[in-house]
């Protein structure tokens, strides 16, 4: 009886750490996917965005993370719960162009519910690449209704905020998604506007600004090492989000009588 409450126990705490969500059983999600394609991280540049230098912050973004989908490869291959990730090499910007044309909905609040990913793509990159599903991450420029506090934690605005956020789906070879990270389980990958407090407050007034980070501020984010064991590896927005996509999709499967 303590050994099946100690695995039901694990059960919870493994579900608890999990991310994103299924939207076929956990079975069924590895008997279809043997071999994961995993894609270049994709820059949707016609999402809806309320920034000054929206242009020159795709671009950063874009050049920031070519490239990155190797570490998050490699993440995966480490679990050894597929029997084989490929990563792919398409170019990010053709394929966004064509995957993402369908584009995203969204809720009330602004959360992206996920892509209409283009079917006729995602076959061909499949058939290409002899694989049973793509991995596609996604990084978006939204406008979300959210609380933000000040640095005390003793004011709060709640309101919409520009941010880029990073979305994730793992879609079968005929274009059926089978897990997904979107709405509230977004990843806020940079922050872009901020509420001043310190401004209303020395202004003696209840109006407070959202104010933009500077193209600059966001390119030090982006270029901030994270620091693991004292090894420098992946800057820290990546590493948080590949942990993400990882503990979704790289779950370790636990049978009570093995």
């Amino acid at each position: 009886m303590k050994k099946w409450l100690g695995f039901l126990l694990l059960v919870v705490l493994l579900a608890g750490c999990s991310s994103g969500r299924f939207q076929v059983s956990e079975n069924d999600y590895k008997q279809k996917v043997q071999v994961l394609g995993v894609l270049p991280l994709l820059v949707d540049r016609n999402s809806s965005l309320n920034y000054p230098e929206k242009d020159l912050l795709f671009d950063v973004l874009a050049q920031s993370a070519e490239g990155k989908h190797h570490q998050l490869a490699e993440r995966l291959k480490e679990k050894k719960n597929y029997f084989d990730v490929r990563l792919l090499s398409n170019n990010s910007e053709l394929t966004a162009l064509s995957l993402l044309a369908g584009g995203s909905t969204h809720d009330d609040l602004g959360w992206p519910l996920g892509y209409n990913f283009d079917k006729a793509t995602i076959a061909e990159i499949a058939k290409k690449n002899v694989v049973d599903a793509l991995l596609i991450v996604v990084f978006s420029g939204e406008q979300v209704e959210m609380t933000r506090y000040s640095r005390t934690k003793l004011e709060k605005l709640t309101t919409r905020y520009s941010d880029i956020l990073a979305t994730a789906a793992v879609v079968d070879r005929n274009g059926e998604v089978l897990w997904q990270l979107a709405d509230q389980d977004s990843f806020e990958a940079l922050v872009l506007q901020y509420p001043d407090f310190d401004e209303a407050y020395y202004n003696k007034t209840d109006l407070v600004r959202v104010k933009n980070i500077t193209l600059s501020g966001i390119e030090r984010v982006l270029d901030e090492d994270s620091d693991k064991n004292g090894i420098n590896e992946l800057p820290e927005m990546y590493d948080n989000l590949f942990d993400e996509i990882v503990s979704g999709i790289g779950f370790d499967m636990i049978w009570p009588f093995q």
